[in-house]
């Protein structure tokens, strides 16, 4: 049996050795070792190789460990270690930061006190139109009206030429102090100067786009404040989702930069109105949907919103200024879609398709607006807004009282199309106003737009108005009404005067 020191004579240096330790002697071979194959024993074993010598190199040198089965020099894991950190060192260098004001991307740098500011600035020109919408229609729409297809009051007082038009490129859609918006796109009237040009000659109005670039994290403190002063001298906001995204997600911002909070400002968010308006007609109401169905204009080369994000990234990876091209002209046709919004919003009788005037019109009655409501109406049936513009205009004309004008549109519509609720509307007028119960119960036999319990307590109740002037009309002719007579039965002259008929009973 070979003894334990024998087994520890074959195996190579211990690391004490190759650190430089005096190396342990190798134990004497036992007397009881086995026979030898081939007539070696133990001890004739060649020894272990020496050390091998440094290699010249510019780190220190490396040890190696022979291997016990083929003797081989092979590295140990110290060695791995050192080997794999000077190949890190070694690697590229890092990209310098790109710099916007210098190459591809429009932006030219301001120093503020708050640090570099990379803004860019663009006027439009006085013709500028987003597909068939012209630009200078935001600068005379009505703020009443916009105030009234918000369902926000606030924006009745607002000059509309003051207003600020705003929309963000952000880190991320979730929001929270985890997003940042890289890119802010603004965007106002200017009524321009009369010496503005570089040979004084007057400039046209017109609108400003500036957008705000965050050229890396940290830097947002001049955005925000140019943001600040933004907002202190406009009256409104105009956004799309903002209510719900863009300026809660700023105000964080303020917090997490430890600044002032920007002014609490009306805002119109142009998402809540295009919901109403064109609820009937788009499936999809997003903003480049509108800018296609709506404006009449079709982007050609778009950056998908979902790759926004993947862009900076690459940007503040590489400082690749090619990757942000398409962001900010994203961003910028964003802007430029809600101004031409807010001219078509502003005026819609002259703007608006017959489908979408339906849909102001409805917006207009729950507002309150029944006359102006009503002349949307009429305007979207005379250009053949079809059940949508009917409908409309006969919830309309019920609201004002105009019971006639309601039933017509109402039994037109119900010829036109197989609507529950619209049968629930004829059964009330015919209870109600024609009193022709016989009919209002039809029409709830063939199922109105109400809960089972409240459909058979309309039947139940209509059966029996039903049942009442049947016997009405079953008296003779002449019988006087007596106490426990219906309503609606003739009195005899003389008599008592009865209650009277009942207009449209059978």
């Amino acid at each position: 049996m070979t003894s334990f020191k024998s087994k520890l004579a074959r195996l190579g240096p211990l690391p004490a050795e190759r650190r430089g330790a005096a190396p342990l002697a190798p134990a004497p071979a036992s007397r009881d070792r086995e026979p030898a194959v081939d007539g070696a024993g133990p001890s004739d074993a060649p020894p272990a190789p020496p050390p091998a010598a440094p290699a010249p190199s510019d780190a220190a040198p490396a040890a190696v460990v022979a291997s016990p089965s083929t003797g081989v020099a092979r590295p140990s894991l110290d060695d791995l270690r050192e080997r794999i950190s000077r190949i890190v060192a070694r690697g590229a260098p890092p990209t310098p930061r790109a710099d916007p004001a210098r190459g591809e991307l429009p932006f030219h740098v301001e120093q503020t006190p708050g640090g570099p500011l990379y803004a860019s600035r663009t006027r439009s020109l006085a013709a500028a139109r987003v597909g068939r919408a012209p630009l200078v229609a935001a600068r005379d729409a009505d703020p009443a009206m916009l105030a009234l297809l918000s369902l926000d009051p606030a924006l009745a007082g607002c000059d509309v030429r003051r207003a600020l038009f705003l929309d963000t490129e952000t880190t991320g859609l979730a929001g929270g102090t985890g997003t940042v918006p890289f890119l802010i796109g603004l965007a106002w009237f200017d009524p321009g100067a009369d010496s503005a040009g570089p040979l004084g000659e007057p400039s046209s109005d017109g609108f400003v786009m500036e957008q705000l670039l965050l050229r890396r994290l940290g830097e947002e403190e001049p955005i925000l404040r140019r943001l600040a002063e933004r907002l202190a001298g406009a009256s409104m906001i105009v956004t799309y989702n903002g209510k719900a995204f863009d300026m809660p997600l700023l105000r964080a911002r303020y917090v997490m930069n430890r600044l002032p909070p920007p002014p609490e400002l009306p805002h119109l968010d142009l998402v809540h109105v295009a919901r109403r308006i064109h609820k009937a007609r788009l499936k999809s109401r997003t903003l480049i949907a509108l800018e296609h169905d709506v404006l009449g204009r079709v982007r050609v080369g778009d950056v998908p919103g979902g790759e926004i994000v993947a862009c900076y990234a690459h940007f503040l990876r590489t400082g690749d200024e090619e990757a942000l091209l398409g962001v900010v002209e994203h961003n910028a046709a964003d802007v430029l879609a809600m101004v031409a919004l807010v001219g078509l919003y502003g005026e819609p009788l002259g703007s608006l398709a017959a489908g979408d005037l339906a849909g102001a019109a409805a917006t207009l009655r729950r507002a309150g607006a029944l006359e102006r409501a009503a002349e949307l109406a009429d305007a979207a049936v005379e250009r053949g807004g079809g059940a949508v513009a009917r409908r409309a205009r006969g919830d309309i004309a019920k609201a004002r009282g105009d019971k006639a004008r309601a039933l017509a549109d109402y039994e037109a519509l119900a010829a036109e199309i197989d609507d529950p609720s619209v049968r629930l509307e004829l059964a009330k007028l015919y209870e109600h106003h024609v009193r022709a119960f016989s009919r209002a119960l039809e029409l709830a036999d063939q199922g109105t737009a109400e809960p089972e319990p409240a459909q058979a307590r309309r039947r139940a109740r209509l059966q029996r108005k039903v049942d009442r002037s049947a016997a009405v009309l079953a008296l003779p002719f002449g019988q006087p009404a007596g106490a426990g007579a219906v309503d609606g039965a003739a009195a005899r002259p003389g008599s008592e005067p009865a209650a009277p008929r009942r207009e449209g009973e059978e």
